[in-house]
């Protein structure tokens, strides 16, 4: 039975077709489940509901395990009965605010509608549903990994072929190059980029690059890469290249990704770290665990974030850097041994007195102008608020961030309503 998975994202019940109760665990046994955030008064949402539900009826005819359950930010009951009425499959009863809250937070939805594939035991299949769901043969939905979405062969710029196992087998680092020629941008990246992978290559560094071109045609990709001294995805493969850039989230270019050498992700982002790295001295440029907020914010709007505040605190910033390190390293090391690929915590400083996003933050969060005494503050962003470190005076020390951080994740700390007219 589906029960634990199941009842604890959902609740005991949740209402059938017809507007009847229903066990959740006898509704969803077995199941693949499709997590449905939408709502009547969002005109997306009537327009892919429908399609939604042909297709999940579709692959009940053809004897599927799917089953699709409701979310529903309806904005009152009688607009959720009305909505459900419309749609063949069951809902969490909008009564039960907390655990479509729960959902959304856990989710990190930020706008609907939005489709969430989870399998039989509840895991993650994809966030993505609204895309996978439109090719129905490709039921449940199984995203495919690293390895399957680079494929096994690259090219040189003189044609010949490099397999991915040679690549892998060498112990290399592999950065993937989202770039075109007809992309300023992008033509004034290459070359930095070129100097750098010459620079750690003639040093040894286990370092490949695999171009992936956003190209118009053949003869412009070949121009481009003839420029290039690493491999490249060959222009004919696009099936492969749409398939690496759904894979990445790549949204524009140039854009840079760094995969060790087992092809696990090490830095879906790392433009930004090459870039301010000439000397390749970060090499294999991994997130760092800790960044100032006016260097590096990503992530804070839709992930809680411990944030020391220590503009004016310029005789403790060693000591308090040194301290947040090795908790941010203590809670990612947790999250990794727990098999967590992506962050559920992040730490960041401030240390820029005046405007910027430091500025925002104190406004955000009702905090006075910066003393030489450092202040913590813990975000919740995608919950709309904020914790104060107050305990012990508000004494900042690496035992205060150690339990502010424990204290909130077991849910024992009140968020304040975050407010940038403070």
């Amino acid at each position: 039975m589906a029960s634990s998975w199941a009842t604890n994202l959902f609740g005991e019940t949740l209402v059938g077709e017809g507007g009847k109760a229903v066990k959740t665990a006898e509704a969803l046994d077995n199941k693949v489940v499709g997590i449905y955030f939408s709502a009547h008064w969002c005109p997306p949402c009537r327009g892919f509901t429908p399609k939604l539900a042909q297709i999940t009826k579709d692959l009940k005819a053809q004897g599927k395990n799917f089953e699709v359950v409701f979310a529903s930010s309806d904005k009152s009951e009688k607009e959720f009965k009305e909505y459900h009425a419309t749609m063949p499959w069951c809902a969490i009863p909008f009564s039960n605010r907390d655990a479509k809250d729960a959902l959304s937070k856990k989710f990190k939805v930020s706008g609907i509608p939005m489709l969430v594939i989870i399998d039989e035991k509840g895991a993650l299949v994809t966030t993505e549903g609204r895309t996978a769901v439109q090719d129905p043969a490709k039921f449940p939905w199984v995203p495919p990994t690293v390895g399957d979405a680079l494929g096994n062969t690259f090219i040189r710029n003189d044609g010949s072929e490099v397999k991915l196992a040679d690549i892998t087998g060498a112990g290399k680092n592999i950065g993937l190059y989202f770039s075109a020629h007809w992309c300023g941008p992008c033509r004034q990246f290459t070359p930095q980029l070129k100097q750098l992978y010459e620079k750690l290559t003639s040093e040894g560094k286990p370092f490949e690059v695999i171009f992936v071109s956003s190209d118009t045609d053949a003869k412009m990709f070949g121009e481009y890469h003839g420029d290039m001294p690493w491999l490249a995805l060959p222009f004919s493969d696009r099936q492969r290249k749409q398939e690496l850039s759904q894979f990445f989230k790549v949204e524009g270019i140039p854009h840079f990704v760094m995969l060790g050498p087992d092809l696990k992700v090490l830095n879906g982002n790392a433009r930004g770290s090459v870039g301010a790295d000439p000397e390749g001295a970060e090499f294999p440029w991994k997130p760092k665990l800790v960044t100032d907020v006016d260097e590096a914010c990503d992530g804070i709007n839709d992930t809680p974030t411990l944030v020391l505040l220590m503009e004016e605190a310029g005789d403790q910033w060693d000591a308090l850097t040194v301290a947040i390190k090795a908790v941010a390293k203590e809670v990612r090391d947790a999250e990794e041994e727990r098999g967590e690929e992506s962050r559920g915590l992040l730490f960041m400083t401030v240390t820029e007195t005046g405007g910027g996003i430091g500025g925002q933050l104190r406004k955000l969060c009702g905090m006075g102008r910066p003393t030489a005494r450092p202040e913590m503050v813990l975000l919740d962003l995608g919950e709309g608020g904020y914790v104060r470190h107050t305990a012990g005076g508000g004494e900042v020390t690496q035992a205060a961030m150690r339990t502010l951080v424990t204290e909130y994740k077991e849910g024992k700390l009140e968020l304040e309503k975050a407010n940038p007219s403070k």
